[in-house]
């Protein structure tokens, strides 16, 4: 995995009109040597968690995607070749057995390398999404290398076959293949449970993220310097202790955002701005829309 600074391969000229899809916004230009997908069947408790469907494609170079609001996590998986990925501002440039994770509810895309791009995604949907990314930390990242291919591809494998099965006998097997998958990502291989400041840290920035948390702030409730704070969020959190908490505001001001009683300034307060001009940009650039925009689809939508 290679971080980009020049993101102005991610360049769209011109933009192509967008397309729409269970609320979801998404543009992309139509480069695809094959698509192969296999929808899941859904059981009767199945709308908790679990896997939507399965798709492999094999991408000519350059193909280029762009999806906002999508409602489900995406788990991108190069197979071959590469993929230049953004999302949250930050670029990368991924390789064989590398994962992209395309993030529910904000701005994410793709472009396949030069020699093209063959990749799996596997889609995951349930009323316990967010709640569950959130939980697990998955919410904060945004790629997943050093993984072990070969248990990952028979995760694909078995997930494919669930596609054979009646909904009663691919139930079960679908929640089991949804969390093993899942926790599979959660933290890198050689990374167990968090140093307990650093879980008390999280679990106190997750309760009260509208509080003035400066880095030397945090540093100080682990016990620690702030050079020293970095490494542990990129450690564990595979982001900075900024960009964390940024996360943890956007993500309360979505859940507040669905109470029209709070109008966006009284909420960008409640998430740690003083200016709501600030919030509404942050808001954006996280999510792609404005906060006004994002209260429009939740009412279309509802």
């Amino acid at each position: 995995m290679k971080i980009l600074e020049d993101i102005s391969a991610f360049r769209w000229e011109p933009l192509p009109p967008p397309c729409y899809f269970q609320g979801m916004e998404f543009f992309h230009r139509r480069s695809r040597r094959s698509y192969r997908m296999r929808a899941l069947p859904a059981g009767i408790a199945d709308d908790l968690l679990r896997i939507d469907c399965i798709c492999e494609v094999d991408l000519l170079r350059q193909a280029h995607y762009m999806r906002r609001c999508a409602p489900f996590l995406s788990i991108e998986y190069v197979k071959q070749g590469s993929l230049l990925v953004r999302q949250r501002g930050r670029a990368y440039e991924l390789e064989k057995g590398e994962i992209f994770l395309m993030q529910p509810q904000m701005e994410n895309e793709f472009l396949s390398g030069e020699g093209g791009c063959r990749k799996i995604s596997v889609m995951i949907v349930g009323k316990l999404l967010e709640p569950f990314l959130a939980e697990s930390g998955l919410g904060m990242r945004d790629v997943a290398a050093g993984l072990d291919s070969r248990h990952i591809e028979r995760l694909f494998q078995e997930i494919e076959e669930l596609a054979d099965e009646t909904p009663d006998d691919a139930s079960c097997r679908n929640s089991r293949l949804t969390f093993e998958f899942l926790q599979s990502l959660r933290i890198p291989s050689g990374i167990h449970e968090l140093p307990e400041l650093l879980a008390e840290l999280r679990e106190e920035l997750e309760l009260h993220p509208e509080c003035d948390w400066s880095q030397h702030r945090m540093a100080g409730r682990c016990g620690c310097s702030c050079t020293h704070l970095v490494r542990l969020f990129r450690k564990y959190f595979d982001t900075t202790p900024r960009q964390y908490l940024l996360e943890l505001r956007m993500r309360r001001a979505k859940r507040l955002l669905a109470d029209e009683k709070l109008s966006v300034k009284e909420i960008s307060a409640r998430v740690g701005y003083d200016n709501a001009l600030n919030f509404s940009t942050g808001f954006r650039k996280r999510f792609g829309i404005s906060p006004s925009e994002y209260r429009k689809q939740l009412s279309i939508f509802s």
